[in-house]
């Protein structure tokens, strides 16, 4: 009879399988048992003869998991087919909710259906239950047999009700599974008819079909090599009978034999129930056994990242820039990070344990009351604005974040007081005020310069005109004198000069320790007057090379002065310089025992933003000549040692500079430059040279003039208002391409990123402002040489 457990929603039924002996019935059995999984079924139970017939039943547990909320769980039983066990075959129908009446299809075997059909219907009338009512349905098994019956013939003689028929060879699985659908179906459909649980469901058959979807999803096919189990002790539980009888009773007992059978059968059958239902358990413990291991693992892993994440967060406090301190309510101090132990100077040792009090300056010590009332109110007190004590008792300035340290019940346990140290950081500030406003000289300074080289080149350019043309020897001295105010003006700049407004180098054939003595000779003066000894070290075999000896020299100077400026501050005032050959390079070395550049400051030094005093800006005049030159300038620093400046000159034989003076007489020349001073003094030096000069004062007119003449060459400005000296360029190179490299550019404004990549980019020689005469003549020299219209 069907049972409810209306608080866990389930449904528990009861089918048999009935039929003659050897009809199949525990066969069937085995074969559902094989092909259900593990999940669905439990396990088969078995009470046999000692000959491995069924005696009482045979007991499978299936679970059809839920449909529509409700859990179907069905037992399935076979009752033993021997005449003799007819009270068993009794006891088991009791409550049944659906029965297989399961037939042997052998011709010879066909009355003992017929009987055992009818024994059926005794027994359900013994359980006042009704054959035509009952869930019923009719299986034609051993169909393989060679006597096997027509199925229609043995429907007329069995199928008295019309009920669903199927056949089968049950051994290889075939028909058992149709059967077991079709009687399931049929007994859960007229259960719920019965008990109206069909009411809350909204579509009946929809819910029948789902029952074969989960019964067919739920089993597997048996394979035609693969038959269920013969072995009853393989996959079943069996419990044997030894033939005990009503004989072997104790004498002078009575007992009715009737109910002995219905007790043992009862007795048996809540075992096997039990035994299955003690199977379940067994199996929902291990599950929840392999549960709670998992979750034990899950619980260590997730130990081992909090482990992680404690070490992590430890880490991070300890790694962190700024000091974290917590202390107590009373002030003492709790935790201290490395930070801490930097900015403070206390180790943890030290400082843990004592009051937070001897942290602060005298004049603070209210400050920690007012703070611990407000964060013991849950409040954070943000970059507190203050000063704290070092272990050597020096003050500085700090600020301070307050917070709260809560415990699990939310009550404020600590203070914590991240500490940042603000010393450095204005520090920083006035750096980078330094750096904006030279940023803003920067920006000045290149304009300035150009103006500054456009008005000293006249007065270089009228030196040297007026001591050429002076005859007498008296007038000439008088003209020098008053023109000294001209050189010292020009050696003043001449340093910064050479970085802004660097000239294309004229080569020519030069000693390199002649040049490093000619240097020396300038800077002994001031290293003697700065206490500092310089030791001079030449390769005898140091080969001609060509440089600019001008550019070379001053470069030269402004690096002996660099080192003796970086001496004069150490201890040890020493400069040690060297020359020598290697490969293809001719090198010189500059060591001093000035302090040590720092690393990040090592890629900068020969930059001139990063120029703070005279020493820097020599090491930027010497990078700018040595870049000029093609070469390469680098620098070690160890501390305790010094510094050691190594320039690297390749080696260049200096043929493109001619012995005898540039032939200028006859030559026509179109000068442009917006200045007109300027342009009046090269007018008058290069007439003066015999050159037929033609003055431009913009770059238009100089392309009108362009246009209706020929020139051997232009000396051109590239500032200028309107079309610029590069314009100017673009213009000759589309219409005549054959001056391209027939000019020489003058610029006090080199410094400009689009004058330096214009000159980078085209190779034109420039003349950096402002220029002499000797300079002038020189670059001409150059330009002539190199296209071919010397003579």
């Amino acid at each position: 009879m069907v049972q409810f457990n209306t608080r866990a929603n389930e449904i528990l039924l009861k089918l048999v399988y009935y039929g003659p002996g050897l009809s199949g019935k525990t066969t069937n059995l085995q074969a559902l048992h094989a092909m259900c999984h593990e999940g669905s079924r439990g396990e088969l139970f078995s009470v046999n003869t000692q000959e491995d017939r069924t005696l009482f039943f045979d007991l499978l547990p299936i679970n059809l998991g839920y449909i529509y909320g409700n859990a179907i769980h069905l037992q399935i039983y076979t009752v033993p087919g021997q005449v003799q066990y007819d009270a068993s075959r009794r006891v088991v129908l009791g409550g049944a909710d659906g029965v297989v009446f399961v037939a042997d299809s052998s011709e010879a075997k066909m009355q003992e259906n017929v009987d055992s059909l009818s024994n059926l219907y005794h027994n359900l009338n013994a359980n006042r239950l009704n054959i035509k009512q009952i869930p019923f349905v009719i299986q034609y098994n051993k169909r393989d047999l060679g006597d096997a019956m027509p199925v229609g013939v043995m429907n007329r003689r069995l199928n008295f009700r019309s009920v669903p028929f199927f056949e089968s060879i049950a051994p290889k699985g075939i028909g058992v599974l149709d059967t077991f659908l079709s009687i399931t179906k049929d007994t859960v459909g007229t259960t719920f008819r019965k008990y109206h649980l069909d009411k809350k469901i909204k579509d009946f058959d929809e819910m029948l079909n789902l029952i074969e979807t989960n019964i067919r999803s739920s089993m597997r096919e048996i394979a035609p090599a693969e038959e269920p189990a013969t072995d009853p002790q393989a996959e079943a539980t069996v419990l044997r009978h030894s033939n005990v009888s009503v004989a072997n009773l104790t004498p002078g007992k009575v007992a009715d034999a009737q109910d002995l059978l219905e007790d043992a059968l009862k007795s048996n059958m809540e075992t096997a129930r039990l035994y299955s239902e003690l199977k379940q358990v067994k199996d929902t413990l291990e599950k929840k056994n392999e549960e709670v291991n998992q979750l034990y693992a899950q619980l260590e892993r997730a130990n081992q990242d909090n482990l992680k994440t404690r070490r992590y967060l430890e880490g991070l406090i300890q790694s962190v820039g700024e000091a974290i301190i917590s202390f107590s309510h009373d002030g003492r101090i709790l935790t201290w990070n490395t930070a801490a132990e930097q900015i403070f100077g206390y180790a943890r040792s030290e400082i843990v344990g004592h009051s937070v009090q001897q942290l602060m300056p005298p004049h603070r010590s209210g400050e920690l009351e007012q703070v611990i009332a407000q964060v013991s109110k849950g409040q954070i007190v943000r970059d507190v604005p203050t000063s704290r004590l070092r272990k050597d008792k020096t003050e500085f300035p700090v600020t301070v974040t307050y917070a709260p340290i809560r415990g699990g019940d939310e009550r404020v346990l600590a203070f914590s007081a991240l500490t940042r140290d603000i010393g450095s950081q204005r520090e920083l500030e006035r750096k980078v005020e330094h750096l904006e406003s030279g940023a803003s000289l920067s920006r000045i300074m290149p304009p300035l310069f150009n103006e500054l080289a456009n008005r000293l080149s006249p007065l270089l350019l009228q030196k040297g005109m007026l001591l050429e043309e002076a005859t007498d020897p008296h007038q000439a001295i008088r003209i020098g004198k008053l023109l000294q105010a001209v050189d010292s003006a020009q050696n003043l700049l001449r340093p910064l000069l050479m970085v802004v407004t660097p000239s294309s180098p004229v080569f020519e054939k030069a000693q390199l320790n002649k040049l490093v003595q000619e240097a020396a000779k300038r800077v002994e003066g001031e290293a003697a007057a700065s206490g500092v000894a310089m030791d001079f070290t030449y390769d005898p075999n140091l080969p001609e090379i060509g440089l600019d000896t001008d550019q070379v020299r001053e470069g030269l100077v402004n690096l002996f002065r660099s080192s003796v400026y970086a001496a004069s501050h150490s201890p040890v005032k020493r400069v040690r310089v060297g020359t020598r050959t290697t490969g293809s390079a001719v090198q010189i070395v500059s060591q001093d025992t000035g302090m040590a550049i720092p690393e990040p400051e090592k890629g900068r030094v020969f930059e001139l933003a990063n120029v703070s005093d005279a020493g820097t800006l020599g090491l930027c005049v010497a990078a700018s000549v040595v870049n000029a030159h093609g070469g390469k300038i680098s620098v070690r620093s160890q501390e305790g040692v010094g510094n050691a400046f190594l320039l690297e000159f390749p080696m260049i034989d200096g043929a493109t500079a001619s012995g005898n003076p540039p032939v200028l007489e006859g030559k026509k020349v179109l000068v442009v430059d917006d200045e007109s001073f300027l342009l009046e003094c090269l007018v008058d030096a290069m007439s003066a040279w015999g050159c037929n000069v033609t003055p431009c004062s913009l770059a238009a007119e100089a392309i009108q003039k362009l246009q209706v003449d020929n020139y051997d060459f232009i000396i051109s400005d590239i500032r200028m208002p309107g079309l610029s000296g590069i314009q100017l360029y673009a213009w000759i190179q589309a219409h005549l391409p054959g001056m391209a490299k027939r000019i020489l550019y003058t610029t006090g404004d080199t410094f400009d990123p689009e004058t330096r990549e214009f000159l980078d980019r085209s190779q034109l020689p420039n003349l950096g402002k402002p220029f002499d005469l000797k300079k002038l003549k020189q670059a001409l020299g150059e330009l002539i040489a190199s296209t071919g219209q010397a003579g």
